[in-house]
């Protein structure tokens, strides 16, 4: 399973726990969160330098609900 795919199997719950924030996710897992993207890639480039992170912004359930 790539990164991707975790990040679309595990959105809702990502939604309820992170939403708002930026978070960095390497092999399956949240290794980094906070409110700037560049500082939470670089958290994760820190831990894992060897990985490529996935970064995105959480939307929040406003968010979702804004878009529907």
């Amino acid at each position: 399973m790539i990164q991707s795919d975790w990040i679309t199997e595990h959105f809702e719950e990502l939604v309820k726990e992170h939403g708002g924030c930026y978070i960095a996710v390497v092999d399956k897992e949240i290794v980094a969160r906070g409110d700037n993207p560049k500082d939470v890639e670089n958290e994760a480039l820190r831990r894992y330098p060897d990985k490529i992170p996935s970064v995105m912004k959480v939307p929040t359930e406003d968010d979702i609900v804004c878009l529907l």
